[in-house]
């Protein structure tokens, strides 16, 4: 079985054009079973899909997905069904829409809520350069409690772009939403207040209402809205197997660890956005559910919602992917170290995450957030040092990241010596190996007998007393980081060096190089990549 072409698709019956869309769907599971939370979005969205292209002449007409969860059935479309069995690996398609990919993927779309900002620039370029055409974003009712789509409805609907918006609603992010539109359903009153064409709701799982409902509305003109009600389906109903993240992962070990704390300190309020499963938060939400907070994807409101938390005297944990937490930089710096309030940041899936590629490694956060004032960060390697760093932020008071990444918690043998802000596995001499978090594993196994390997616990701040101890002794040092190079660790023992004026040391930095990262395995990604 394969797929029409667009032009074939164009002079197709809706009875034929539904016929398409359950047999692409079959063809998406066929051809992968990875990520199944992806597929079942892009599932949903099938008859959508279709549908759009059936009546779109893309990509001279611009469609963007928001997210991109949804979009490996247009993937399928558009020229790229015969190297999907490789999505997601490194010579096949990305798991998101990529500019570089296709031409039909007008905007990349990694992250939330963005779509709608994008092609309200395109609508601009275009009446700039007289170009009409149609142009249509499809943003999911998970999207719309990120903040970007308020501030674009708002901006758009002063401008008077021509511009349509398809709410794809199927009452679910990752978990079900959260928020007042969705409990509610106010979506026209919302449109209607911002000045936007509410032109009513449609079932998306039937094709003729929705081909009638979208010729309407690309007929239409002016900023305008359609709702289309849509179902996700879940894995079972896709027949792929949805694997929980394991007893011995980072998360699970976070979770257990905020528990325990919990129960001691009553103080500790756990917040997310939108991430509960993805985090293991829902494990703390389950025994403390007055004081698990999710805000939906809204990861500015969720920092700055803990300052304000923290004003009053709780203790907040933010949770949220690495990646995810870029979009909350400047709540951090104006709104949390600032102040020095007591908010503790855990940044899970940092570092490189795998097969997700560069929307979603979390190589940044240390370059982000090391410059920061008042900022302390730490960098755990396994479950005694995640609960140990967690303690120590709690009783710093201020501050605090904790950045531990993806999959399991390695099994490492007890260090030599224990210190409150570094460990030592190893003390030689000559070289010495300092590591962050899990980079142990790979600094022990490569490093000589009479090599120093030190994991240091603390990214920020390093004791300069433990530095002057290893320079005394030690002529090269090697940096570990998962993370990227620039104004990393490395950089940090680096400007260490020089502002001392101490010479005859060499520096390697095995961090990852000032590019972005692709999809892949992520032991492979790692191995590629380090320096």
């Amino acid at each position: 079985m394969t797929l029409p072409s667009l032009e074939a698709l164009r002079q197709m019956s809706p009875d034929q054009l539904s016929q398409v869309a359950t047999d692409a769907v079959a063809r998406m599971i066929a051809l992968t079973h990875r990520k199944p939370g992806h597929m079942a979005s892009s599932a949903g969205v099938a008859q959508l899909t279709v549908a759009l292209h059936a009546l779109m002449d893309s990509p001279r007409d611009l469609l963007i997905w928001d997210v991109g969860h949804q979009a490996y059935i247009h993937k399928l479309l558009t020229g790229r069904e015969g190297v999907f069995s490789n999505n997601r690996e490194p010579d096949g398609p990305s798991g998101f829409p990529k500019r570089d990919e296709s031409p039909y993927d007008a905007f990349g779309t990694g992250h939330s809520s963005t779509a709608l900002s994008a092609l309200i620039g395109m609508a601009r370029a275009d009446a700039l350069q007289s170009i009409s055409r149609k142009r249509v974003a499809v943003v999911g009712d998970g999207a719309f409690t990120g903040g970007m789509i308020y501030e674009a409805m708002n901006n758009a609907g002063g401008h008077g772009d021509d511009v349509l918006l398809i709410l794809n609603d199927n009452g679910k992010a990752i978990e079900d939403n959260v928020g007042a539109l969705h409990n509610h359903k106010r979506y026209q009153a919302f449109a209607d207040s911002l000045n936007w064409s509410y032109l009513g709701d449609v079932d998306g799982r039937n094709m003729v209402d929705l081909l009638a409902a979208l010729e309407l509305a690309m007929d239409s003109k002016g900023p305008r809205m359609l709702r289309v009600l849509t179902q996700r389906p879940s894995s079972k109903d896709l027949g792929i197997a949805s694997q929980a993240p394991s007893t011995n992962a980072f998360q699970k070990a976070f979770a257990r660890s905020l528990i325990q704390l919990a129960q001691e300190d009553k103080r500790i309020v756990g917040l997310t956005a939108a991430m509960a499963t993805g985090c293991s938060l829902d494990d703390f939400r389950a025994v403390f559910p007055e004081r698990f907070f999710d805000v939906g994807i809204a990861e500015p409101h969720a920092i700055t919602a803990a300052a304000g938390m923290a004003t009053q005297g709780l203790r907040p944990v933010v949770n949220m992917y690495s990646t995810f937490a870029q979009r909350a930089v400047d709540q951090w710096i104006h709104d949390v170290a600032l102040q020095r309030l007591p908010v503790i940041l855990c940044l899970d899936r940092a570092g490189i995450v795998g097969e997700d590629g560069s929307t979603h490694h979390g190589v940044f956060d240390l370059a982000l957030f090391r410059a920061v004032p008042h900022t302390a960060i730490w960098a755990p390697r396994d479950e005694d040092s995640l609960r140990e760093a967690m303690q120590q932020a709690l009783a710093y008071g201020g501050p605090s990241i904790i950045r531990y990444p993806k999959g399991q918690v390695p099994d490492l043998p007890e260090p030599a010596q224990r210190g409150n802000q570094a460990d030592v596995f190893q003390m030689g001499t000559g070289v010495v190996h300092w590591c962050m978090g899990t980079t142990i594993v790979d600094a022990l196994r490569e490093a000589a007998p009479s090599d120093s390997v030190v994991d240091l616990r603390m990214i920020k701040p390093i004791a300069p007393a433990l530095l002057e101890r290893f320079a005394k002794n030690h002529y090269q040092w090697i940096v570990w980081e998962d993370a990227q190079a620039i104004n990393g660790l490395g950089s940090a023992l680096a400007s260490w060096l020089a502002e001392r004026g101490i010479q005859g040391i060499q520096c390697l930095r095995k961090g990852y190089p000032d590019r972005f990262i692709g999809h892949g395995p992520r032991e492979t990604l790692i191995a590629d990549n380090q320096r």
